[in-house]
């Protein structure tokens, strides 16, 4: 009788250490919150390679440089503008300077689809006085983030001149990367 007494009360005390075992709580620190999505707005720089199509007779080599500023209008909304010096291989090397405006929307946090508008001024680099005319670019690209503050893109635009009746005398694609201050 003793005995089964004893096994009862450990029983029951086990039982009772388990219970109170389950209301023990150990305070959580605050886990910190992490923002992983891209901040778009502020300066950037960078560079890009790409073709420019004449015709099937004429496809050239393309590389430039950019710089450009963005800010969102509304959340989803990117405004900014850019500016860019590039080149031209072709028979004979070209120069070129352009201002964009840009505008885009944010298809996720950190992919931007966007269209790009400017105008510039284009050289012969050997002999700026033979040639050089004012033209304008027509496009539109998508921007994806991939680290912190660095972005790859893709581009097409139209290439026109002022002085001409077609709307595009060339088309160019390129790829680009963009590191953001």
């Amino acid at each position: 009788m003793i005995l089964r007494t004893l096994i009862v009360a450990t029983g029951l005390s086990l039982l009772a250490g388990t219970a109170l075992a389950a209301d023990l709580t150990i305070p959580a620190e605050n886990a910190p919150i992490i923002d992983n999505t891209f901040d778009w707005e502020g300066a950037y720089a960078g560079a890009e390679l790409g073709l420019e199509y004449f015709d099937p007779d004429f496809i050239y080599g393309a590389a430039g440089v950019f710089v450009g500023y963005n800010f969102l209008a509304s959340e989803n909304v990117l405004l900014g503008v850019e500016g860019s010096l590039g080149f031209i291989d072709d028979d004979a090397a070209y120069g070129e300077a352009f201002v964009f405006g840009r505008a885009g929307m944010l298809v996720t946090p950190d992919l931007l689809a966007y269209g790009i508008a400017g105008v510039g001024y284009e050289w012969l680099i050997e002999d700026p006085d033979d040639y050089s005319d004012i033209g304008y670019q027509l496009g539109a690209g998508i921007e994806a983030a991939v680290a912190d503050n660095v972005t790859l893109r893709g581009q097409l635009t139209g290439y026109g001149y002022f002085d001409d009746s077609d709307l595009f005398d060339a088309a160019r694609a390129t790829v680009g990367i963009a590191f953001h201050f």
